[in-house]
């Protein structure tokens, strides 16, 4: 009996842990008080600076991480979409499909745990190996969807 295929479920899955980041960068701004929490114009200049002036410099660095790890979730989301979508219709194994986008997920849960994590510019290159590893799940399936398409 072949497997159940489960990896349209990464796409809501990845959807949701990219706002992980998002929530945990709102909470750093807000500092646990919600009057410190521009909703109305939350990417403003000027809140920003305000921001950066009432608080520490390690604080203010870290809250830019969790920022650029949620961008860049977001930025990725396309072509994990466009991978699911390509291996379902190439009618790939179901439990490579699984395997690979629960190895997606895995390695992008530790990407961004490492982006906010890491402050040391020479530790930041295994979060670069780590974004690698998660991009390569992706591409892979395509790469295998296309060999189908071209018969």
């Amino acid at each position: 009996m072949a497997p159940t295929n489960y990896s349209v479920y990464s796409i809501p899955i990845y959807f949701i842990m990219n706002f992980i980041p998002h929530t945990y960068s709102t909470l750093i701004f807000a500092d646990g008080s919600a009057k410190n929490w521009d909703n109305a114009n939350p990417k403003s200049t000027a809140v920003r600076e305000q921001f950066q002036k009432r608080v520490s410099a390690a604080a203010y660095l870290r809250w830019e991480r969790a920022r650029a790890a949620h961008n860049n979730g977001i930025e990725n989301f396309p072509l994990l979409i466009a991978a699911v979508i390509l291996g379902n219709m190439a009618k790939l194994d179901a439990g490579m499909m699984n395997w690979t986008f629960g190895t997606f997920l895995v390695f992008r849960a530790i990407f961004t745990m490492a982006y906010i994590e890491i402050s040391d510019r020479r530790w930041s290159f295994f979060r670069t190996l780590v974004f690698n590893i998660s991009i390569l799940q992706c591409l892979w399936i395509i790469l295998k969807a296309g060999n189908v398409y071209a018969g």
